[in-house]
């Protein structure tokens, strides 16, 4: 079998969410077929590609090699076809994506800059993969989110805009120890078990790792779950807490508090390449997103971190 480009965004599909079921259904196909599709990639290319567990799927040491590898050739493959696509042509819609609600409440709103200009979107669960799509001309507009710690870059054909920055939270079950108070301490949290959603390409978890050996612990995490519910009902049940924004649902059993010091900041974002569309009314468009963002009317939504 020789590898194919859908071969590559098979296994890209499988990284960007963690898990088998998922990638399935994102491709309409069944579990165990893509599962034979994945063995026959691993036969090609001499290795297993992923870790398979009760959690999901990440990446080994060779899947990671090929992964890099295999974003290069379909980026470069889709700035190819866009390049063909673009030649002559005025672009007739407006392709919008990212994470979290922001996503569809902007894209409800864009039509007062673009008037007559229908509007296209798409959500994901990974930051990376719309900042990905953008850089590759396959969307002109993304929401997306990073960390704090991490510098933006500031050459090639991607722009951005900072739309705001928020600190994590942590939620807990209501009979927890640290529960009645406003104000928690990382460090305080050092016995707790965790659960966290699975790396989303821009610093998550990593971030969480570096706040709590910053606060002097290496946190327990036997959970790693996608789905916000799931996460919710560990923690209902007393199992686990979790980092979370501070929407997060906090219903029966659970609360939500801020973290003191706020050591792990989430941060906001608008992007675009330079030689886009949005190009010019990119200032526009991100005191537009700024305005939804501080209304705080935003629908609950999924997001990396939740």
């Amino acid at each position: 079998m020789d590898l194919e480009l859908r071969h590559l965004r098979t296994i890209c599909l499988l990284a960007d969410t963690g898990s088998v079921t998922k990638a399935a259904a994102a491709l309409s196909t069944s579990q165990p077929a893509l599962t034979t599709q994945l063995q026959r990639i691993e036969r090609e290319v001499g290795g297993p590609l992923f870790h398979r567990g009760r959690s999901g799927v990440r990446p080994t040491e060779l899947g990671e090699f090929v992964l890099v590898r295999a974003r290069g050739v379909l980026l470069s493959m889709d700035d190819l076809l866009n390049d063909i696509t673009a030649r002559g042509a005025s672009p007739s819609t407006l392709r919008v994506g990212g994470v979290g609600p922001l996503t569809v409440e902007l894209s409800a709103r864009l039509p007062e800059i673009f008037p007559n200009v229908p509007v296209h979107v798409r959500t994901e669960y990974s930051p990376k993969l719309v900042t990905d799509l953008v850089r590759a001309g396959r969307l002109d507009l993304g929401t997306t989110m990073d960390y704090v710690d991490r510098d933006l870059p500031s050459d090639g054909p991607l722009a951005w805009a900072m739309l705001a920055v928020d600190p994590l939270h942590v939620a807990l079950w209501e009979e927890h120890p640290m529960a009645e108070k406003p104000f928690i301490q990382l460090e305080d949290l050092a016995e707790s078990p965790w659960a966290l959603t699975p790396p989303d390409g821009t610093g998550w978890p990593e971030c969480f790792y570096l706040a709590c050996q910053r606060a002097g612990f290496s946190p327990q995490v036997p959970y790693r779950l996608y789905e916000r519910s799931e996460i919710r009902d560990l923690i209902a049940d007393r199992r686990a807490i979790a980092p979370c924004q501070a929407d997060f649902d906090a219903g029966k059993g659970v609360v939500v508090r801020q973290l003191d010091g706020a050591p792990i900041q989430l941060r906001h974002l608008l992007v675009w390449r330079r030689d886009s569309t949005v190009h010019q009314a990119s200032a526009r468009i991100a005191r537009l997103a700024r305005e939804l963002l501080n209304r705080g009317e935003l629908k609950e939504a999924p997001t990396p971190t939740e």
